[in-house]
């Protein structure tokens, strides 16, 4: 998907096309926005906020895809530049059981509550798992608690990443016991379990984790639209399912 940027200097090499008098002012003034600031727009040298980037989208005549899609790439953009809070073993080990960042997801529901009984029924573990949990967060600075609701206040949590981690391990090896029980209980049409089986160019698996990422920034984008009513996991495996031959 083309940026906004992009699209806007396709249409007004479009519209120049069939009119060479048509400028960029011209274009500025359709748009309802200054020659300085399309301009910058366009160069990439300036982004765009969501209201904008709507009043735009609908002078355009964008489908309600095509949309989403600018909607998402803004968002992943602001979230390479987002900063986040990036946990050392020691902090991650606290909370490496799935369900604290399942916590941290309630918390942006609209109807959540700090009432470990609601978390607990809501995410099917214990009442003491749920306090456990609650308290533990609150003590690392990570959500706080106001009028009866919950919310996170630290900077997106990161962990670091391709190197030995026992603590990550565990969180993963947990996920995918979750994965395990969810496709023998939950109906097919609230999951959607897919996999291919490849030959691959190992070469490319920086890249293949890169593109992986982006995917699953979008898929948030795309998921956290609108109204929240419930928490999700996504999961991606990629991993051999052969023994490498000795040379």
């Amino acid at each position: 998907m083309k940026d906004i940027g992009k699209i806007l200097k396709v249409e007004l090499e479009r519209r120049q096309k069939n009119n060479r008098a048509y400028s960029l002012r011209s274009f500025a003034a359709y748009l309802g926005v200054s020659p300085a600031t399309l301009s910058q727009i366009i160069s990439g040298k300036r982004g765009v906020s969501f209201k904008r980037l709507n009043m735009i989208m609908e002078k355009l005549g964008l489908t309600p895809k095509e949309q989403s899609r600018a909607l998402r790439a803004i968002k992943r953009k602001k979230q390479e530049n987002q900063k986040t809070t990036v946990l050392r073993e020691d902090q991650f080990r606290l909370i490496s059981d799935w369900h604290h960042y399942a916590i941290l997801s309630l918390g942006e529901l609209d109807d959540n509550q700090a009432d470990p009984r609601w978390i607990a029924q809501r995410l099917n573990i214990k009442v003491d798992e749920a306090n456990e949990a609650i308290a533990r967060l609150q003590r690392m600075g990570i959500i706080q608690i106001s009028e009866g609701r919950f919310r996170q206040v630290a900077d997106p949590l990161n962990t670091t990443s391709d190197i030995p981690s026992s603590s990550i391990r565990r969180y993963h090896k947990g996920i995918l016991g979750l994965a395990q029980n969810r496709i023998d209980h939950i109906p097919v049409d609230r999951r959607h379990f897919t996999s291919i089986t490849m030959a691959v160019n190992t070469s490319n698996l920086e890249e293949a984790k890169r593109i992986t990422q982006e995917y699953k920034d979008d898929m948030a984008n795309l998921l956290e639209e609108g109204s929240l009513d419930d928490v999700y996991q996504l999961s991606i495996q990629l991993f051999p399912l052969t023994v490498k031959e000795s040379k």
